[in-house]
C-alpha cells in the first residue's frame, strides 16, 4: 500500500509535467507569433520568421524536457521505485537551490507575490526531501520491502 505523502509526491509531480507540457505548447506558439512580428519589419520576412521559431522551438524543447524529468519522477514515486525516490529528492534540491536567490532578492524588488510564491515553492521542497528521507518512507522504496500498514 502506497502511503498518503507519496501518493501527493507523485501526483505533484505529474502536476508539474502536465504544466511544464502546457508552458513547451505555449512557447512554440508565442515563437511563431514572435516571428511572425518580427519578419513584418524585416527585408526578408523569412529571417523574422526562422528566428522566432528557433527560439520557441528551443524554449519548448528545454521544458519538454524537464517536463519528461517530472514525469519520471512522479511515474518513480508512484510505483515506489528507489531511483524515484532520488530524482524526487534531486528535484527538491534543485527546487530549493533556484529559489534561494530569487527569495534573497525580494528585498530589492519588493515583489511580494513571487516572494510568497517562493516560499511556498521552498517550503514544499524542503517537506518533500524530509518525508523522502524518513527511515520507514526510505524503507518503503527498497527493493521487495514489504507495504507500510495503513493506521
Amino acid at each position: 500500500m502506497r502511503p498518503t505523502g507519496v501518493t501527493l509526491i507523485a501526483l505533484y509531480h505529474f502536476l508539474g509535467a502536465a504544466f511544464l507540457v502546457c508552458l513547451a505548447i505555449f512557447l512554440v506558439a508565442g515563437g511563431s507569433v514572435l516571428g511572425a512580428l518580427l519578419g513584418t519589419g524585416a527585408h526578408s520576412p523569412l529571417a523574422g520568421i526562422g528566428l522566432g521559431m528557433f527560439v520557441g522551438v528551443l524554449g519548448g524543447t528545454f521544458t519538454l524536457c524537464f517536463a519528461v524529468v517530472a514525469f519520471a519522477a512522479g511515474y518513480g514515486a508512484w510505483k515506489l521505485r528507489e531511483w524515484g525516490r532520488m530524482l524526487c529528492i534531486g528535484l527538491a534540491a534543485l527546487s530549493l537551490l533556484f529559489s534561494l536567490p530569487g527569495l534573497l532578492m525580494m528585498g530589492v524588488h519588493f515583489g511580494l507575490f513571487l516572494g510568497g510564491y517562493r516560499l511556498i515553492r521552498i517550503a514544499i521542497s524542503v517537506l518533500i526531501i524530509w518525508y523522502l528521507i524518513q527511515p520507514q518512507v526510505k524503507a518503503l522504496f527498497q527493493s521487495g520491502a514489504p507495504a507500510m500498514p495503513r493506521p
